[in-house]
């Protein structure tokens, strides 16, 4: 959502070269997120919030996305906000923070990988 309202890839900075794809991903999981810049539209802005929520069955399906575009489309109100909000946005920094690396977007990770020199160890309760 944030990646097409302002056309750019969502930049995060990474607090050091060595931080690991894994702790980036704990951090999303923690609720690491793009700012959501000032002019975008209440109704956008709201929309983004709740496709970033950590409950997944509290995050709108794609089909209702598409509903809501629909809804925005039928409504000369919303247009107008999202029109006056897209002009004012137009003037965001080009630079506005360090991109992570193209790596990081949309990369899958397995987790198995991080466990393989583990060991299984066999526990007795008395």
């Amino acid at each position: 959502m944030w990646e097409i309202l302002y056309g750019k890839s969502v930049p995060f900075e990474l607090k050091s070269k060595l931080q690991s794809k894994l702790q980036f991903q704990i951090q999303v999981c923690d609720g690491l997120r793009p700012h959501i810049y000032e002019n975008t539209a209440k109704c956008y802005a709201d929309l983004i919030k709740k496709c970033w929520n950590t409950e997944p069955n509290e995050r709108p399906t794609a089909t209702e996305i598409c509903d809501i575009f629909a809804e925005w489309l039928n409504s000369e109100c919303i247009l107008s906000k999202l029109l006056e909000s897209d002009e004012k946005l137009q003037n965001i920094n080009e630079n506005m923070h360090v991109y992570i690396d193209s790596y990081y977007k949309g990369c899958f990770i397995s987790s198995n990988n991080y466990y393989k020199d583990s060991q299984l160890y066999e526990l007795e309760v008395p």
